[in-house]
């Protein structure tokens, strides 16, 4: 249960009546309704969206003048779309004249809006221009940043306090252990009574989807997850009552319906100019989930892979070359194989092959995968998911105060998630520890046998880990990571191996030592080491120096110690003014906090 001061903070500061929040925080989401609305009457309307479509057209007739412009243009909300007209023709022609300078400006909005998927705000009425029905554009501006939180910094701070003031009483799903630890904001996050009050899944699958929920701003913070389950899950089922009430996100159609140009978008062979958007360019900084992946045509799949890489792509036709930015989370959701069954001892790994002829560049590009026949493993998994669609067909789990305190949870953590989504984590003093946890990963025979089919290793599985650990920060409101967050990531990232390498083991890490000391050890072998050696011998002196240097006392007080199993300490007097650093035990056993 999410205790009642958490949910008091948040609906103060959705409400603006925080100290840190004076403002209410307002539904900017992209609508073009009402401006379809006056379709018939021609009043003055408004709305916003992003340009889908761009078309230039020369005008010069008695009654619009010499030498005048008209710029058709589609902007979409995603449901709907308007055609609209900017021009500086004559009054005769069609009212809504703009000046030369005005339509040159509007113009370079449209080609913004359309190149980079930024929504805009029209304003005009519609009339009739020759056999159609317009919307003529009087203003045109880019709307406030929609990937642009509503809540501060300083928002995210208290309320990271406010849940550490709580305690998080549960079992280690790896161990079965009781844990007692500070709430965090990614467990409020999780909590089956907020925001997952529609949806029964395991830890694992929650956490994958929240980190899916954050925007990617940067082509490394892009993160894709694949999800193979077997028929009736509810995969549209997590989008429709986890996702899409929390994050914007669209759901690509099946099939023949997600084609290279719905996707990509089109150039007109009669017009090069004109450009229609695709829906991935629409989605920029936003999430896809393909339902049904295993529906997608193969060249579809094959222009996906830079996209998942890069963050964005080029068309070519004739002498144009336009590049579209489409840096965005893609969600595969689909059904094995059919020749792929439970009960005859396929291998799990066997369910991607319904991505077909790109399963290992796919794969590749996927942060996350879950091959897993059901969403939820429990032993009582069954019993809740049925009480679950009850609940939802009764409406019980969305009525009175319950349902204020869920849309309160949906409005606060998507602007929290576009606030931290924004943080850039730093890995830096860390970076020894977590070489070595991904090293421990990827010398598993279960990561070679799932990843490193072309080679010795997958160098994008250690950039997706990297990414795994900020995300982790992030989701927790923090700008440096911690040791949680890198032990956060290597479970999820070995849980996801699991679904598809049944006899993976999992790497064991020392959390005796805390992250600090780990990485501290690493980096005064690596200063002093004149061997480049895994030990050395050093001055009392020059380490006092150092560790005072890089503020760790605690930690090297803690590393003297360490005791070696047989006997010996890793840190030993060799004389009165040396010390002789060894290396960290090879094994070492994890245990919970």
């Amino acid at each position: 249960m999410i205790p009642q001061s958490i949910h008091s903070f948040v609906k103060k500061v959705v409400e603006g009546k925080h100290s840190k929040q004076a403002k209410a925080i307002e539904d900017r989401q992209a609508n073009v309704l009402s401006i379809i609305e006056t379709l018939v009457s021609g009043k003055t309307a408004e709305g916003s969206g992003v340009v889908t479509k761009r078309e230039i057209k020369g005008v010069s007739t008695k009654d619009s003048g010499k030498d005048r412009t008209l710029i058709k243009f589609s902007v979409s909300d995603g449901e709907n779309s308007v055609s609209c007209i900017a021009h500086n023709c004559d009054m005769k022609y069609l009212a809504g004249k703009l000046t030369a300078t005005d339509l040159e400006k509007t113009d370079r909005i449209i080609r913004k809006s359309l190149a980079d998927g930024k929504p805009i705000k029209i304003k005009g009425l519609y009339s009739n221009f020759k056999a159609e029905r317009a919307f003529i554009i009087d203003e045109i501006s880019f709307t406030e940043d929609v990937h642009k939180s509503q809540i501060s910094e300083q928002v995210v701070e208290a309320f990271v306090k406010e849940c550490a003031k709580h305690t998080f009483n549960g079992l280690h799903r790896k161990t079965g252990k009781a844990i007692s630890r500070p709430l965090t904001p990614l467990d409020v996050m999780m909590d089956d009574t907020g925001l997952w009050s529609e949806m029964y899944a395991d830890d694992d699958l929650k956490e994958a989807i929240m980190l899916y929920c954050l925007s990617p701003f940067d082509k490394e913070d892009m993160i894709h997850i694949g999800l193979v389950t077997n028929p009736g899950e509810g995969k549209n089922h997590l989008v429709d009552k986890v996702i899409n009430p929390l994050v914007r996100c669209r759901m690509a159609g099946t099939g023949k319906l997600s084609t290279f140009a719905a996707m990509f978008g089109a150039m007109s062979s009669d017009d090069l100019n004109s450009i229609e958007l695709g829906l991935l360019p629409k989605m920029n900084h936003d999430r896809i989930v393909f339902s049904e992946f295993q529906t997608l045509e193969q060249d579809v799949f094959g222009e996906m892979l830079n996209v998942m890489t890069d963050g964005h792509y080029n068309m070519q036709k004739g002498k144009m070359d336009v590049t579209r930015h489409a840096m965005l989370n893609m969600a595969f959701f689909g059904n094995p194989p059919k020749h792929w069954t439970e009960t005859d001892n396929h291998k799990p790994e066997q369910m991607l092959a319904a991505f077909g002829d790109y399963t290992v560049a796919i794969t590749s590009r996927l942060t996350l995968i879950f091959a897993k026949p059901t969403l939820n493993k429990s032993a009582d998994a069954s019993k809740k998911i049925k009480q679950k669609i009850l609940e939802n067909m009764d409406k019980t789990t969305t009525k009175a105060s319950n349902k204020d305190d869920i849309n309160n949870l949906r409005t606060f953590f998507r602007e929290y998630l576009k606030c931290v989504s924004r943080f850039h984590p730093e890995l830096g003093f860390y970076e020894k520890p977590i070489l070595g946890a991904f090293n421990s990963i990827e010398a598993g025979p279960s990561f070679q046998e799932a990843f490193a089919k072309r080679g010795n290793t997958d160098y994008r599985k250690w950039a997706e880990f990297l990414n795994l650990i900020k995300g982790y920060a992030r989701l927790n409101g923090r700008k440096k990571v911690s040791k949680e967050d890198l032990m956060n990531a290597m479970q999820i990232f070995e849980e996801s191996l699991e679904t598809l390498v049944e006899q993976f083991v999992c790497a064991a890490y020392n959390l005796d030592m805390n992250i600090e000391e780990i990485s501290l050890h690493h980096k005064i072998i690596d200063k002093f080491s004149k061997d480049g050696g895994e030990s050395t011998l050093v001055a009392k002196k020059d380490v006092a120096r150092y560790v005072a240097s890089v503020k760790r006392k605690k930690e090297w007080e803690a590393i003297k110690k360490i005791e070696i199993p047989g006997g010996g300490k890793v840190v030993q007097e060799f004389s009165t003014d040396t010390w002789m650093i060894l290396p960290l035990p090879e094994k070492e056993v994890a245990k919970d906090e």
